[in-house]
């Protein structure tokens, strides 16, 4: 009922019942804080004025207050139940037969009523240890139907198999007493199976009463071991859709320690969506848990990165409102794959880097300075570990590091000018030679060696390839694999779109569609309009403004921007928007920079970007239907949410 007035109302079934509940958690929350008899709004400890120097202080880190702990909680809950709302389900086929010979069979019997007007089926992967010459995923098999055993009829063939997705055959009604399934090649695997009544009322009892091989160790109970998970309306809650026929699928493989059949990422992202699913079970909601929790950890992290960029809370929190209403944040952390592990890892990597820009070992032991660098280069090490866009990201921080030592160095050539050094200069004349080598040599550990160890090591849990232990030169010949995959791959696809369509949110990517009766679920990636329209604006206000006042934060924020960005300029092969992804983050930083310079130097905008702020949060609620997969109706696609022609929702009435 509640689903009913909400799509009513609103064309989201599910907005008031997420609504209700961070609203509940939102009241929850500062009854908390005020509990425990310390939640005040506190003021911020002001900043001191930054005094011109030729030598740069290192700069402390901002203290975080109650109210600071406040704010972060409450955006970042807000956010997380939004994100995990009907995220996947726990229940889905996990036990699976497969035959091990040629022709193989299995036989059913319909235990009561007996007419059927479609079959519903899903095919992952069997165990291919089992199968020395080749893997066993996906399906061809043959159905038959027989009233008496002795007289069989064809009735469908189950193939083109998506992994771990139902899939449904039907066409007319059927009458049979039992059902024969026959294993075309012995290559392949079913899940489960189900017959819908023909009155649509349900799925009819299945008893086994044969499999044509005895000796087989797969038992073909399997089949219907798990009717529970058989639902009338199959969505993307409760399978794989868009790349999640990959990554869970490799997850699993190690998960199970079996033979890997293909990968075309490294491994230590997908390892921990596999001890996700060892704990929640290879289900939707088990693919999907960590990269939903990573999403939700990067918002905390994002206002750690804020607020040590720009020292105040106002920005903090308006930069982590932002990039929790960013659509393609939302959408993307909720779908099984490899981005946000990456994008999290990518985040830390700058935050620490960031931390080591702000200090110099002039006036700080040399020992603190190198943690931030060593958390950095350990950080970056996980980010190459999951997917090659780290080293995108890496180029970023090299930039920043050696803009860092570059600067100490002039600060060194300005105290060999001084006649009479002070104690300040003399301190660096006889330190800065020593300090800069120790700092380079603990580089080449941190950024060069540990990342090469870490990489090789993040293999460790995969078989490559069958029968082989792990071995260097395997972890070698995959990752010359991988790199001549990804060179050479010439495939197209509708919805692939170029770097200048990125940056102005013209082409999502469609991901899953299907009607279930008059109500629509369907999912594309893409930006928050608003969002992305107002942060390229920024971009190019944070360049003018950071070459015009030699702005050291705006040109942290551009590098890292860019470093993400111009990668992809020179890659040829098919790419998506969700490439964009990484560089989302730092697009919002650059609309925070130019918040903070408007706040400064042009405050009668202050109510515009307050107005722009809301209206960027609405939006996100007024997209939730397409971006998060919730009921919806196509009047309201097709009226309010297609703003352009190349935003494809599904099918256009």
């Amino acid at each position: 009922m509640l689903k009913e007035w909400s799509l009513r109302l609103f064309n989201n079934e599910e907005l008031i019942g997420m609504s209700l509940a961070v609203i509940a958690a939102l009241l929850f929350i500062t009854l908390i804080f005020q509990w425990i008899g310390k939640f005040r709004m506190e003021k911020e400890t002001p900043i001191p004025e930054k005094t011109r120097s030729i030598y740069q202080k290192s700069r402390p880190k901002p203290q975080w207050t109650l109210h600071d702990l406040w704010l972060v909680t409450m955006i970042t809950v807000s956010y997380a139940i939004v994100s995990l709302w009907n995220l996947g389900t726990l229940n889905c086929p996990e036990n699976y037969w497969q035959p091990v010979s040629e022709n193989e069979s299995v036989t059913l019997m319909l235990t009561e009523t007996t007419e059927f007007d479609a079959i519903y089926w899903i095919s992952g992967e069997g165990d291919n240890n089992a199968n020395p010459t080749t893997y066993q995923v996906g399906a061809d098999f043959q159905v038959l139907g027989s009233q008496n055993m002795e007289d069989w009829e064809y009735i469908t063939t189950l193939s083109d198999a998506s992994y771990m997705a139902w899939k449904i055959n039907d066409g007319q009604i059927w009458n049979y007493r039992y059902i024969k399934i026959i294993a075309n090649n012995r290559n392949v695997v079913l899940h489960e199976i189900g017959l819908r009544k023909a009155d649509h009322s349900g799925f009819l009892s299945l008893q086994l009463i044969g499999q044509s091989n005895p000796q087989n160790p797969f038992s073909a109970e399997a089949l219907i071991d798990e009717q529970q998970c058989l639902v009338l309306n199959p969505t993307w809650f409760h399978g794989t859709y868009f790349d999640e026929i990959y990554h869970p699928r490799n997850a699993y493989e190690i998960a199970e320690g079996q033979a890997m059949y293909a990968s075309v990422h490294p491994l230590f992202g997908t390892t921990l969506m596999a001890l996700c699913i060892r704990f929640f079970g290879l289900n939707p909601f088990g693919w999907r848990i960590g990269g939903a929790l990573f999403g939700i950890a990067m918002l905390p992290l994002f206002y750690s990165l804020c607020k040590r960029i720009f020292e105040k809370r106002r920005y903090a929190a308006i930069g982590t409102l932002l990039f929790a209403v960013d659509f393609m944040h939302y959408t993307t952390s909720r779908i099984g794959t490899l981005e946000p592990y990456s994008v999290f890892f990518i985040l830390l990597m700058v935050k620490f880097m960031v931390d080591y820009v702000y200090l110099s070992f002039y006036d700080t032991r040399l020992t603190t300075t190198l943690k931030p660098l060593a958390a950095s280069g350990i950080a970056m090490s996980l980010a190459i570990a999951t997917k090659w866009t780290g080293v995108y990201a890496a180029v970023g921080l090299a930039i920043l590091f050696f803009s860092s030592l570059f600067q100490r160095y002039q600060e060194y050539r300005r105290a060999k000018t001084s006649r009479t050094p002070t104690a300040q200069e003399q301190f660096i004349l006889t330190h800065w030679k020593r300090y800069t080598v120790l700092t380079l040599l603990f580089c080449i550990v941190f950024f060069v060696i540990i990342p090469v160890v870490f990489y090789f090591a993040a293999y460790l849990p995969c078989m490559l390839v069958k029968n082989e232990p792990w071995s260097i030169q395997g972890v070698i010949d995959q990752t010359l694999y991988m790199f001549r995959y990804h060179a050479t791959l010439e495939a197209t696809h509708p919805f692939q779109s170029t770097w200048i369509q990125w940056i102005f949110d013209l082409r999502p990517i469609w991901y899953y569609y299907s009607m279930i009766g008059n109500t629509v679920y369907t999912i594309s990636a893409f930006g928050n309009p608003l969002l992305w329209w107002s942060g390229l604006a920024s971009v190019v206000a944070c360049l003018v403004l950071s070459i015009k006042k030699r702005d050291g934060e705006g040109g942290m924020i551009l590098v890292c921007y860019f470093a993400q960005l111009v990668p992809w300029l020179l890659v040829t092969r098919c790419v998506f928007i969700y490439h964009y992804y990484p560089s989302v983050p730092f697009l919002i930083l650059a609309i925070v920079y130019l918040i903070r310079f408007i706040d400064l130097h042009h405050p009668e905008y202050h109510r515009a970007v307050q107005v722009t702020l809301v209206l960027t949060c609405l939006l996100f609620v007024l997209f939730l239907p397409v971006i998060g997969g919730f009921g919806t109706t196509h009047s309201y696609i097709d009226h309010v949410l297609r703003w352009m022609p190349s935003w494809y929702f599904g099918v256009i009435l």
